[in-house]
């Protein structure tokens, strides 16, 4: 198995989190879907086209630095009971975020995919909303050898698969909710300057777990 790594960064990005109502709150790294959706715009696949080219793929990202995060009050107008009601939602964005993100496959097509991305950006891609652009893509050199026994990683893993947490200085752990097939337990781990170990091996990239794609809910898209 062989991947493509990926340095990428934002002013700003909002990953949202699954299940929240009336506030939206950004994961702190971006799932497999959105990294599938970054590669895809970077090389000119289209969106509706995205879960079908990568049917196969593996996926995944890891947080390097960002400056905090911050709250965005939109004011919105719905209509109820033929009313029009106003209110306020806040949205939480992160700041000045900076990912590698990595894709990994058996198919012969990462080297026709490595030298795309060498040669040329098809599409900017967006830190999970189309007004945040990235601000520096920068393609790793040589495409990467995958570990497929990794029980060691720095991204992110369902609850269930984590056998322990491996603290560092200034480590910093989130568990939000995920939709995803992987395993029953709906929560994931998110790990920023530290180390999850893993109960069984997964496969990685420049220690970053990838998942595949089929095992996450994508918003399939109409053109």
């Amino acid at each position: 198995m062989k991947g493509i790594v990926i340095e990428i960064s934002f002013s700003e990005a909002l990953f949202k989190v699954h299940y929240t109502k009336g506030f939206r709150q950004s994961y702190p790294i971006p799932l497999p879907t959105s990294v599938a959706g970054i590669f895809g715009a970077l090389l000119g696949i289209k969106r509706g086209e995205v879960t079908e080219q990568f049917k196969d793929y593996l996926f995944g990202a890891k947080l390097l630095e960002y400056d905090g995060v911050c709250p965005e009050n939109t004011t919105y107008l719905q209509y109820k009971g033929g009313r029009p009601i106003k209110g306020v939602a806040t949205s939480i964005i992160i700041n000045n975020p900076s990912y590698l993100i990595a894709l990994a496959t058996t198919d012969g097509k990462v080297e026709e995919f490595y030298n795309k991305l060498k040669n040329k950006i098809v599409y900017f891609p967006y830190g999970g909303q189309n007004d945040f652009f990235a601000k520096d893509v920068k393609l790793f050199d040589g495409v990467r050898d995958v570990n497929e026994k990794s029980t060691l990683i720095e991204n992110y893993a369902p609850q269930d698969f984590v056998e322990k947490v491996e603290l560092e200085k200034g480590t910093e752990l989130q568990i939000l909710p995920v939709r995803h097939k992987l395993s029953p337990n709906p929560n994931f781990y998110f790990i920023f300057r530290g180390k999850l170990k893993l109960k069984n091996a997964i496969s990685s990239v420049e220690n970053i777990g990838v998942y595949p794609l089929e095992k996450f809910y994508y918003l399939p898209i109409k053109e």
